[in-house]
């Protein structure tokens, strides 16, 4: 009776690494690979290689915190930030000044318009 190995249907498996799916781990290691490779024409060692793709990839940040060091996470972040604050304060604003507080808005809203149409009419 022959054992089949089911070893390629994991997603984190050694055979699923070098067929190119799971995480990105492969294609992070084929761009460090073609890239010493294209560097060291000459005096290519694939060992040498592995080797300072281990350091290399010791050394870089966990994907979670490159994602919170992404810029793109500080913008979400200050929206969010300013949705929470804009539906806490507007409610107590319209209560205390109502006629003030729609002037306010409708400025706000007046400005965005015209300033994403002077950004809109640069490009």
């Amino acid at each position: 009776m022959a054992v089949e190995d089911f070893d390629y249907l994991l997603p984190d498996s050694n055979a699923a690494w070098l067929d190119g799916r799971g995480d990105g781990r492969f294609e992070q290691y084929e761009r460090f690979y073609q890239t010493e490779r294209a560097g060291r024409a000459d005096a290519f060692e694939l060992e040498t290689v592995n080797e300072a793709y281990a350091l290399w990839a010791g050394q870089q940040p966990s994907v979670l915190l490159r994602m919170f060091s992404a810029q793109w996470f500080g913008r979400v972040l200050v929206a969010f930030f300013c949705v929470y604050m804009g539906s806490r304060a507007v409610p107590a604003l319209a209560g205390a000044a109502p006629l003030a507080t729609g002037v306010l808005l409708g400025s706000v809203f007046v400005g965005l318009r015209i300033f994403h149409w002077k950004r809109r009419k640069l490009r």
